[in-house]
């Protein structure tokens, strides 16, 4: 009757490990934005920007940067996103100092839930020791957006 007791232990025991596993395994996410260049509507104050898909490893934010000669500059919007896959994000931004191309970056809710804390502790999201990000070209019907390359002196970049 011992014997009984032990293999149907070992069983359960193997099941409540593969259960384990296999939620383990679900819950890891590959995170990603997918976004488009698109025409920001709005006036020279603020305007909407629409990111198609963002896919978080947690919570987190989808943080819209202008460009800062090629590289993401200051915040110029956010939005908060949920664990999982997100269907066209709405980001109000900030027109009167949005740049001709923009990034979407995707960042970690680390700190205070629902309150984005940049540069820290809301750091960016990592896939393969790479952050998450998008570069993307963005016009506007009613305002003209900043192009840096000619603003910036021939030779200086």
């Amino acid at each position: 009757m011992k014997n009984y007791w032990l293999i149907i232990a070992a069983i359960l025991a193997a099941c409540c490990a593969w259960s384990v596993s296999a939620q383990t395994e679900a819950a890891e996410v590959n995170a990603s934005i997918t976004v488009k260049d698109q025409e920001i509507p709005g006036d020279g104050v603020v305007g909407n920007v629409t990111v198609e898909e963002v896919v978080s490893d947690g919570p987190g934010w989808i943080v819209i940067h202008n460009n800062l000669f090629g590289h993401p500059g200051g915040v110029i919007g956010y939005a908060p996103v949920k664990p999982g896959v997100n269907q066209n994000v709405s980001i109000t931004v900030h027109t009167f100092v949005a740049t001709d191309t923009l990034f979407a970056v995707l960042h970690h809710d680390a700190g205070q839930e629902g309150v984005f804390e940049y540069p820290i502790p809301d750091v960016e999201q990592r896939v393969n020791d790479e952050i998450v990000i998008e570069p993307f070209n963005a016009t506007a019907e009613n305002i003209t957006l900043i192009n840096l390359a000619e603003r910036c002196p021939k030779g200086s970049t």
